[in-house]
């Protein structure tokens, strides 16, 4: 079963690193950012495998069967 975001009568899947999930028709990636409760300036995010710049996220707007992956950015070091 998908997991739901802003469950609204009219809603559209997506495919999120591997997971089935529904978000509101029109949703932008900024939407789905912060309904995951993501920081876009922690992210890189791929969209159809297509690399989306962060500027271009409010812009961008998901359809059915979007295939989005969202790589977060760690920190570490090296001995």
């Amino acid at each position: 079963m998908p997991r739901r975001i802003e469950a609204r009568a009219t809603g559209m899947e997506l495919i999120v690193n591997g997971k089935r999930l529904e978000v509101t028709e029109g949703a932008t990636l900024t939407v789905l950012l912060n309904e995951l409760n993501i920081n876009p300036l922690r992210v890189a995010v791929q969209l159809n495998l297509e690399i989306i710049k962060r500027e271009r996220y409010e812009n961008t707007v998901l359809k059915a069967g979007d295939r989005l992956e969202i790589i977060t950015f760690m920190a570490g070091g090296a001995e």
